[in-house]
């Protein structure tokens, strides 16, 4: 595990003690891990969003989603038995 000295603001902190988020963890360590993992995530989220934006204009892009809806269309309506 790596170790690292971090500085928050004051007032961050008191907001942080004043809602009782300090006290959901073991540790501050696994407060700042914990929110670091949740950043992480929400900047895959959004570059994958980016990236679903970016394609919708791509005419090669939505070619070749017609193709393949196209291509299963048929499989829509398939029963399941």
């Amino acid at each position: 595990m790596l170790r690292k000295t971090i500085t928050i603001d004051d007032e961050l902190f008191k907001k942080l003690e004043i809602n009782n988020i300090t006290d959901q963890y073991q540790s501050f360590s696994e407060l700042v891990s914990n929110a670091l993992q949740l950043l992480v995530e929400k900047q895959k989220k959004e570059r994958y969003k980016q990236a679903m934006m970016e394609a919708s204009t791509d005419q090669l892009y939505i070619e070749d989603m017609k193709e393949t809806e196209e291509a299963f269309k048929h499989s829509d309506f398939e029963s399941q038995t």
